[in-house]
């Protein structure tokens, strides 16, 4: 951070000549680089913001602690997880598996898969709607006021466009 310190103050009363170092017109030089004090502390406050956001990406594990270090600090209670609930687990009947029964159909003896109703589509032990989600993942947050248009907005900044979530107060 060396090549950002700078003393304004320090760097405007150097500039002035020695022979009109006098009190009234240091005040009236300290009175012009007021402003640019400010300017500044806003610039070095803004670097701090960046080189924060430059720490983190849109993985998992780096969200959920930079979310955690924004919001939850103590606790680091935020988590995020998966949105679908379920796998697809395919039904197979004893008949299915058995390379003996007429029924069975298969280019080779390994396959032990065969579709129940003959259109090749398998029956699936959950409906489509429950095996996907609308959202790629949830973000558990704790009930202690989180301020969630925040949070969004902290959320967005990370994540990939296309990406879907959902936020779960538990």
């Amino acid at each position: 951070m060396k090549i950002f310190d700078f003393d304004v103050e320090k760097y405007g009363l150097q500039l002035v000549p020695p022979f009109l170092r006098d009190p009234i017109f240091m005040a009236y030089v300290l009175a012009f680089a007021a402003p640019l004090v400010d300017l500044y502390q806003k610039f070095l406050q803004n670097r701090e913001q960046n080189l924060i956001k430059l720490k983190f990406n849109y993985q998992v594990c780096s969200l959920e602690y930079r979310l955690n270090d924004a919001f939850d600090p103590l606790f680091r209670r935020i988590r995020i997880g998966k949105a679908v609930i379920y796998k697809g687990v395919y039904i197979y009947t004893e008949a299915e598996m058995d390379p003996t029964n007429p029924d069975y159909f298969s280019e080779s003896l390994n396959n032990k898969m065969k579709w129940l109703k003959g259109d090749e589509k398998p029956l699936y032990l959950r409906s489509e709607s429950e095996l996907y989600s609308v959202y790629d993942f949830i973000v558990e947050i704790p009930d202690t006021g989180i301020n969630q248009i925040q949070l969004r907005a902290e959320i967005d900044f990370y994540i990939l466009q296309s990406k879907q979530y959902q936020i779960v107060i538990i």
